[in-house]
Parts: structure tokens; C-alpha cells; sequence
């Protein structure tokens, strides 16, 4: 699927800012805003533009926990990859390459919520083949969906219930366009002016760190996906990590409490342009080792 110079502009900057609507839009290309609505549904209708989303900061949202969840389970399977896919707190999931054949991301508010992913988790691996998964807990976050994390310069946030209910409708957007503010107060059943004030108050205290779009990523060239597992020096995981946000190929990168204690989602052209980041990583002094998963397939 070939995109011409304006459709691939038109998802840059929507990556960068799905805020700015098809006027802000038409404003940074020169073009007239009937023209680039008419790209952006023809993107939707193509598939290539999927929806919208907010990315969240999960150093000022309580999260109890998140994990990465490593599963190997056979090709035949199908209700193992549904049921997994079903459980509520799931970030994402892809089928990697590896020891392991799936890699999901979940987060959970609350130590019953831990639970009861546990208790479904088990549940699933009492009729799989391999019986085998392996939990890595997230220590923190250091860029989410192409957006560096900013510092946090206060505790957790205290995201109140009809908080949690807006955001939720702000990350799954599937719509051309994201939501104006007085369809967003239809759903929620208040007025505009109160969804106004409380995105306003989430976006300064850095609760919500930015907007971006979904897209078929294939589209834009960038065929290939790989999960980055990074060993650092222990006394330069922080300075590894700023420097390794300022890579366009690095999408999201995590703290985890393994050996291998960077995890990055990493999106490139191919393999060979992978090999050419690889060699800028190792580049750094205080990088040890990589553990490389390609990702055949993503389901969210």
C-alpha cells in the first residue's frame, strides 16, 4: 500500500499530535482543510488510519502493577490467544519469535485486579499444550507510543472514577477524527464545559503527556517490529535510557527487573535497518548485551 507525500504527512503529524484536528492539520501542510479531511477519511476507509488514542503517564496513574507477560503456546491454539486478548487489563499483544510465542503488555489499578488476571491466566494454561509464561514487572517508564515521559515532579495523581471513564473513551478511539469535547459529554452525560475543565486539569499535572493516532505502520514503510531486550551497566541504566529516547526507532522503552533490565519496542524498515540501529545501541559504552524478538504478528 503506497502513500502519496500528503497522506504520509498527514500521519506524521498525527503521531506526533492527533490533538490538532483537520484544521491544525491544514494549517501545517498549506492546505485547505476540505482537501485534508478528504485524505484523512480516505485513510480510515483504506484502514491505514485506524483511530486515535491519549498516552498516558504511568508514573502519575496508580497503577498496583505492570507487567509484560510471555507466553509460548502452539499455532493451533486460537483459544489461548482469544482468551488472552479477552483479559480486561491488556495493553497490547503480539506474536514474537523465540523461547516464548506471545508478548502482552498489562496494567492493573488494583492488587484484586493482579488477581484476578492470575486467576484467568491459570485457567488459560490449564488446557495449553506448553503450560509455560513468564511474568516481567514494569519498573517504569521512560517512553510511551513515541512520547518521552517527562519527569514527574509530584506523587501519583489521584485519578478519580469518572477520570478513569474519560480516559478510557480518549484511548479507543476508532473514528476518523477524535472525539469533539460535546460528543465525549454525551457519552460521559455531562456538559462540555466539565470535560473541558477535566482534560485541561489532566493534561497540567501531566496526567495525559500527549495524543497520537493508530496506524497500519506497514503503510508508512515501517514493515518490521522487534522487541529490544537491553543489559546496561548497572551505574548507567538512566543515561542509557535518555539517550536511547532520542531514537525515532525507539516507540516505547521500560525498566524492568530482569538482567536484561531495558525493554524497547522498536519499529524500523527491515532487518537491515535494525542491524544499522543495533550497531549505534552497541555504539554506547555501558551496553553489554541485546536479546532480540522479531514480532510476526501485532493483534492490538
Amino acid at each position: 500500500m503506497r502513500l502519496d507525500a500528503v497522506e504520509e504527512a498527514v500521519l506524521n503529524l498525527l503521531l506526533e499530535d492527533s490533538s490538532l484536528g483537520v484544521k491544525g492539520l491544514a494549517e501545517r501542510l498549506g492546505k485547505s482543510r476540505n482537501h485534508v479531511a478528504k485524505v484523512v477519511n480516505r485513510l480510515f476507509e483504506r484502514g491505514v488510519l485506524r483511530g486515535y488514542s491519549v498516552v498516558l503517564n504511568p508514573l502519575k496513574i496508580l497503577f498496583d502493577r505492570s507487567i509484560f507477560l510471555f507466553v509460548k503456546t502452539n499455532p493451533h491454539e486460537y483459544d489461548i490467544v482469544r482468551g488472552l486478548l479477552d483479559l480486561p487489563q491488556i495493553q497490547s499483544m503480539d506474536g514474537i519469535s523465540g523461547e516464548y510465542s506471545l508478548l502482552g503488555v498489562y496494567r492493573f489499578r488494583s492488587p484484586s485486579e493482579f488477581s484476578s488476571f492470575l486467576s484467568g491466566l491459570d485457567r488459560l494454561m490449564m488446557v495449553s499444550r506448553f503450560k509455560k509464561y513468564r511474568l516481567v514487572e514494569i519498573l517504569t517508564t521512560f517512553k510511551e507510543s513515541g512520547v518521552v515521559v517527562p519527569d514527574s515532579k509530584t506523587d501519583y495523581y489521584p485519578v478519580s472514577d469518572f477520570d478513569w471513564k474519560l480516559l478510557n473513551i480518549l484511548r479507543q478511539q476508532t473514528n476518523p477524527m477524535p472525539y469533539p469535547q460535546t460528543d465525549l459529554a454525551k457519552k460521559l452525560g455531562v456538559s462540555q464545559p466539565v470535560v473541558s475543565r477535566r482534560i485541561s486539569k489532566l493534561r497540567s499535572e501531566d496526567v495525559i503527556i500527549g495524543y497520537t493516532a493508530k496506524v497500519d505502520f506497514s503503510a508508512m514503510g515501517l514493515d518490521a517490529k522487534f522487541y529490544l531486550e537491553i543489559r546496561v551497566d548497572p551505574a548507567s541504566y538512566l543515561s542509557v535510557a535518555r539517550r536511547l529516547c532520542g531514537f525515532g526507532e525507539v516507540w516505547s522503552l521500560y525498566r524492568t527487573g530482569e538482567e536484561y533490565g531495558l525493554m524497547a519496542v522498536v519499529r524500523v524498515r527491515d532487518v537491515e535497518h535494525y542491524n544499522r540501529f543495533l550497531l549505534k545501541i552497541f555504539e554506547m559504552d555501558d551496553v553489554i548485551d541485546t536479546y532480540s524478538s522479531v514480532v510476526f504478528q501485532e493483534w492490538m
